[in-house]
């Protein structure tokens, strides 16, 4: 199959594309040029590249016209944010499969969990109000197939992972590895959850090579489990060595306390309560995440550390 990538060298495209190639898939990655996937891997010697800023050539209303002329079977968008990029996109195709990267954002906040790809939705901020808005576009419409995969936090080796505290705050992870303590909201029950890149990548593929099922789907991406924020602090303090030595405060406390930016990162994530739901994956798709949230972050966190603290 010839599938084109868009936005193929980020964290999912760095193990989506080796994979496909490896498959035997045809790969064609549209991306600006700027960067590197996050992992070397020889398979990126059989793709084919194509340089191309796609907010410049959706201004110019030519970026649909873009992928459309390298002839894809499918297409895999992983940097769709508005309906509008969609609308251009789906508008110069015919027929192809699209397999759209949402969010679990999508959701709003969590009522009954695990949540289900079935449950109502009531996102609230941008990014996820157009993501909701991206995926009812592409349900909507009958110019191509689309499936929309919803990953939770994303992580892997290259990048901070959304930490114990619900930030990306490396103050906190510092903490944590000198002696095991970690500042934390009230009883620290709430959640997060992760998924390791190279299973949102694997989730990606088996839409793409599933069609059948997985076309006028989505299906939620993350672990097999959520972690707290208590039992994460606990888990990284006693990785490095320590017993955790954890302080609880009141929100307002907590908020006062941290950087600001740190503590509204804290708020988007946790306001959300993200515990979902891989059962329709598993049931239409035969997919089940190849990694634990542990070993996730981690990976995630052993990675950061080498890079940034050796």
């Amino acid at each position: 199959m010839r599938v084109v990538v868009v936005g193929g060298t980020g964290h999912i495209g760095t193990y989506l594309v080796p994979s496909l190639v490896r498959a035997g898939h045809e790969v064609v990655v549209i991306s600006r040029g700027s960067r590197q996937a996050y992992r070397d891997d020889p398979a990126w010697q059989e793709v084919e590249t194509v340089a191309c800023d796609r907010t410049a050539a959706e201004r110019d209303g030519r970026f649909g016209t873009v992928v459309a002329e390298l002839g894809p079977e499918a297409v895999v968008d992983l940097t769709c944010f508005t309906t509008a990029q969609a609308r251009q996109l789906v508008g110069a195709l015919d027929g192809q499969h699209v397999v759209q990267t949402g969010s679990v954002w999508s959701y709003g906040p969590s009522a009954l969990v695990p949540t289900t790809e079935d449950a109502p939705k009531t996102p609230y901020g941008e990014y996820g109000v157009n993501k909701l808005a991206v995926e009812q576009y592409l349900m909507g419409q009958d110019r191509v197939r689309a499936s929309v995969v919803h990953p939770g936090h994303i992580s892997g080796p290259g990048w901070m992972p959304i930490g114990p505290a619900g930030n990306l705050d490396p103050a906190v992870i510092d903490a944590l590895r000198a002696d095991g303590s970690c500042l934390l909201p009230d009883r620290g029950g709430e959640t997060v959850h992760h998924v390791h890149a190279e299973d949102v990548a694997g989730l990606h593929q088996a839409c793409l090579e599933q069609p059948g099922a997985a076309a006028a789907q989505s299906f939620n991406s993350v672990c097999s489990q959520a972690l707290t924020l208590r039992g994460y602090a606990e888990l990284v303090a006693r990785h490095f060595g320590h017993e955790p030595r954890l302080e609880f405060v009141p929100w307002a406390q907590f908020a006062a306390r941290v950087d600001p930016e740190a503590a509204e990162a804290t708020s988007e994530h946790i306001g959300r309560a993200p515990l979902f739901s891989m059962k329709k994956a598993h049931d239409l798709l035969g997919f089940t995440p190849a990694h634990s949230v542990t070993d996730t972050v981690l990976e995630s966190i052993d990675a950061w550390v080498a890079a940034n603290r050796a």
